[in-house]
């Protein structure tokens, strides 16, 4: 190809035939489900929004043919939800995809004992209409379509292999069969691979025709003489192939949350707070931070609502990003509650609200005369401020008693139950 392609034809091949060993399951990978989805409806449905793909081709398990191809349930109607960040409002929702016909822009192949047997059984199936040919693994089921984008753009530029790729942020060693580091390469030269790769079909038909072998597609490019250029991934592309990775795509599959963690001083908030932000890859927003800036950086001696307003614009930005977001204050009063109750509707968030108690006096009392502050310049309340402190009934809330239990121990209530 030489110069830009200003109507690319793009074919998708979305690799799914591999067991997924790694991932314990009883299944093929790509069948696994996530967010209410299997796998690989995530990744057909994540092409299918590409703009210039005109055709995918799902190389799937052979006993798995006849099943996909006549129209998995699940996969009519809407299209898989990908991770809100990547939706902002306004942009429509790509097209469901449509099965089961020769023609269509749809078809599932049966792969072979390889993966480069499998790839070749994809290019087989496309079109001859399609040019461009992006090799795309399912298990990188959220991948961007602004990843697809930049591979399709250099593709049509004149590059006949490309892929993106991520800077590593680790010093990388190559080692010996006994593992003995025999060089160091500079990690500023060094990128970790991701998917869908793209090639002019000339190319890559080319490659997989020589015999040769490698373990992708663009390395087989390389075998093969071609220069590969590599564009920007994102950290979204990345392969579910444990229960980790999987358990990290159902949280970015997941409608953003506003939880909203209350109580009394002492009642062990921040702590759970910056668990459970930690945990969910949240947004925490501490109201005691927001209120000791406006004392000491602004010179408010009575800060008033001011830091809960801050609080609240914070959260309803981060939840408007698909973000979800764990707000520590006391929220003693009604107000604030329904406060909190509109921002989470107004974002299309859910809402998630826990009380904190400590039935126990003497350990409350112990943890308030104990603890230190770890914001400079905070005063903490005595024990006379905390139980003379206005509370009003909060009956919303999911009450979790810390008397008698380690953080983790509460983190693991509010996680799975009592």
């Amino acid at each position: 190809m030489t110069g830009a392609d200003p109507d690319p034809r793009v074919g998708v091949v979305v690799v799914a035939a591999g067991s997924g060993t790694r991932l314990g399951a009883a299944q093929p990978k790509a069948l696994v489900r996530v967010g209410g989805r299997r796998i690989l409806e995530h990744a057909v449905c994540g092409a299918l929004a590409v703009r210039f793909v005109r055709q995918v081709v799902v190389v799937a398990p052979a006993a798995y043919v006849a099943e996909l191809s006549a129209d998995v349930p699940g996969w009519e109607g809407s299209p898989a939800p990908s991770p809100r960040p990547l939706h902002p409002a306004g942009v429509p929702d790509p097209p469901a995809p449509v099965l089961g016909e020769p023609g269509g822009r749809v078809r599932v192949v049966p792969g072979g004992a390889e993966r480069t047997d499998s790839v070749r059984a994809g290019l087989a199936a496309l079109g001859p209409d399609i040019d461009i040919v992006l090799i795309h693994d399912a298990a990188r089921c959220l991948t961007p379509t602004s990843v697809y984008d930049r591979v399709i753009a250099a593709v049509a530029a004149g590059h006949e292999a490309v892929v993106p790729g991520l800077a590593v942020v680790d010093t990388m060693k190559v080692v010996d069969a006994e593992g003995t580091v025999i060089a160091t390469p500079e990690r500023s030269r060094v990128r970790a691979i991701q998917t869908p790769q793209g090639f002019s079909r000339a190319a890559i038909t080319s490659a997989h025709a020589s015999g040769l072998a490698a373990t992708d597609d663009a390395g087989l490019a390389e075998e093969n003489g071609r220069p590969v250029r590599v564009v920007d991934g994102d950290p979204l592309a990345f392969k579910v192939t444990t229960p980790d990775d999987l358990e990290r795509a159902e949280r970015l599959l997941r409608t953003p949350t506003l939880w909203v963690i209350g109580g009394l001083p002492g009642t062990g908030k921040t702590t759970l707070s910056r668990r459970l932000a930690a945990f969910e890859d949240a947004t925490l927003v501490r109201v005691d931070s927001i209120e000791q800036a406006l004392t000491t950086d602004l010179d408010l001696e009575h800060p008033g609502t001011t830091g809960y307003a801050i609080a609240y614009a914070v959260a309803a930005d981060q939840l408007r990003l698909g973000r979800s977001v764990v707000a520590d204050l006391v929220n003693p009063l009604p107000q604030t509650r329904v406060a909190l109750r509109q921002i989470a509707e107004q974002a299309g968030a859910g809402i998630c609200e826990i009380r904190l108690v400590c039935s126990d006096a003497t350990e409350h009392r112990r943890r308030i005369e104990g603890r230190l502050a770890d914001i400079p310049g905070y005063v903490l309340p005595d024990w006379r401020d905390v139980t003379e402190r206005l509370f009003v009934a909060w009956p919303e809330a999911r009450v979790i008693d810390t008397a008698g239990r380690t953080p983790e121990q509460v983190f693991r209530v509010l996680r799975d139950g009592p």
